[in-house]
């Protein structure tokens, strides 16, 4: 049998050769985080020589082709709508998909489709970042998996770049075997941080403490919890530093999350399955001392697993854990309790995540219960988040029935068993009050006679 060292070899190649293997009408799927942007830069000279080349991707990693001058060569479709690509998805350049986490494989790993049409199970190549092999030719995806099991193991060629930089975590890993071509990354590879996610501004940032101090109220000793993407969710790790033995089963986890485990706050002994250990897809990386520590206690540290976002994002997985609680955030709520979390009226802004997911998956956990967090105003103070009924065009990710505890910086409310009146009732009792009254006579015409 030959040996990994000798296959390791005979799959290195070039940036440049990497690059050339793409042909025209062809699809690449890039990771959803840790990018190898220096193959996707060399991938972007080709331009003049390629035509309708599809890309798939959160775009976390600016590129040439988000610009007009190259749409005859590149076609991109966007699963977020973030820093780099929220305007030209504005301007209809760049497809933003709608799309939910835990679609693509169920909870044994098998795909769900046997033609592979889902879509990080359809490209011809797929472009990702990889550690360097262990001592039995096994690679890591670093601190940021998502899709990248799935498409690594459905990809017709799959193209990885070995980046030493890269953590070491313990969970879904792959071989130099199941891997077609190697690149070696070059010194000005870029670090891998999240910057396309805005940080607040400070008034933001103290309304989302608010909020987080509200919902972290609500968590139990030994609950397990998730917490999505942004300010007013995520704030809610910065309270939990007085509850004991919690779990984390998360799509993302944050700096602080793993100094709550450091800490003894995040011990997962209650956990129904996988006891002991904080499951999740992926380590925001924001830069900076936080979250260079953060990565140097999570390196090679199996107290944390990293699995496919699909293992992660199953829902029946989900509910079998009991005490689970999702945490996640909201741009804009109707009187109904229609949630809105990624568009502003029919413009996409981010995307879905792993919301409606572990949304759904926390009703039907054993003593479970959801939250959903949301600022009361936007723009300064002169707009409401809260709305009588939605703009029209807006695309309702969480339906009313769904919602069950809902919470502003001004207060708490429970919308589950409620009327539609009752509804309105408690939901304008969390407005701002400055259009309190505004909403309720919006309510008496809606649910009135």
């Amino acid at each position: 049998m030959q040996a990994w060292q000798d296959k390791y070899r005979e799959k290195l190649i070039s940036l440049e050769q990497a690059a050339k293997l793409v042909k025209s009408g062809e699809t690449v799927a890039f990771p959803i985080q840790l990018h190898p942007k220096a193959l996707g830069l060399e991938l972007a000279k080709r331009a003049e020589e390629l035509r309708d080349v599809k890309l798939i991707a959160i775009w976390s990693e600016d590129y040439p082709w988000f610009q007009p001058a190259y749409e005859k060569s590149f076609s991109i479709k966007e699963l977020f709508a973030g820093k780099y690509t929220r305007q030209s998805v504005r301007d209809k350049r760049v497809d933003w998909v709608p799309y939910i986490l835990g679609t693509t494989t169920d909870y044994d790993r098998q795909l769900f489709t046997s033609d592979r049409s889902r879509l990080y199970c359809s490209a011809d190549y797929f472009f990702m970042k990889i550690t360097p092999p262990n001592g039995d030719g096994i690679c890591s995806f670093g601190h940021s998996l998502f899709y990248n099991p799935t498409a690594a193991r459905t990809a017709k060629k799959v193209v990885a770049m070995v980046d030493p930089r890269l953590i070491w975590t313990h969970g879904d890993q792959i071989r130099v075997s199941e891997i077609d071509h190697l690149v070696e990354a070059p010194p000005e590879e870029p670090a891998s941080v999240s910057e396309f996610i805005a940080l607040p501004d400070p008034q933001e940032f103290e309304i989302a403490d608010v909020i987080g101090a509200y919902c972290a109220s609500l968590i139990n000793d030994g609950d397990t919890i998730e917490i999505g993407t942004g300010t007013t969710s995520e704030q809610t790790w910065a309270h939990l530093h007085t509850k004991n033995d919690l779990g984390v089963d998360s799509e993302i986890i944050v700096p602080q999350t793993v100094e709550l485990v450091r800490q003894g706050n995040i011990t997962g002994k209650n956990r129904s399955e996988s006891k002991g250990k904080v499951i999740t897809s992926c380590l925001m990386a924001y830069g900076g001392p936080e979250t260079d520590k953060a990565l140097e206690f999570t390196n090679d540290n199996p107290t944390f697993e990293f699995h496919d976002i699909s293992f992660q994002c199953n829902v029946p997985r989900i509910a079998r854990q009991r005490s689970m609680v999702s945490i996640n955030a909201a741009v804009a709520v109707d009187l109904l309790g229609q949630v809105v979390i990624d568009h502003i009226g029919p413009l996409p802004i981010s995307g879905a995540g792993g919301q409606p997911e572990y949304l759904i998956g926390t009703h039907y956990s054993e003593g479970g219960r959801s939250i959903t967090t949301l600022r009361s105003v936007t723009k300064g103070g002169t707009k409401s988040c809260i709305v009588p009924q939605l703009e029209q065009g807006s695309v309702v990710s969480i339906p009313a029935f769904y919602v069950d505890y809902l919470i502003t910086e001004n207060g708490i409310v429970n919308l589950e068993n409620k009327t539609r009146r009752e509804r309105a009732e408690a939901i304008i009792s969390i407005a701002n009050p400055e259009f309190q009254e505004e909403l309720r006579k919006a309510a008496k015409t809606l649910f009135w006679p």
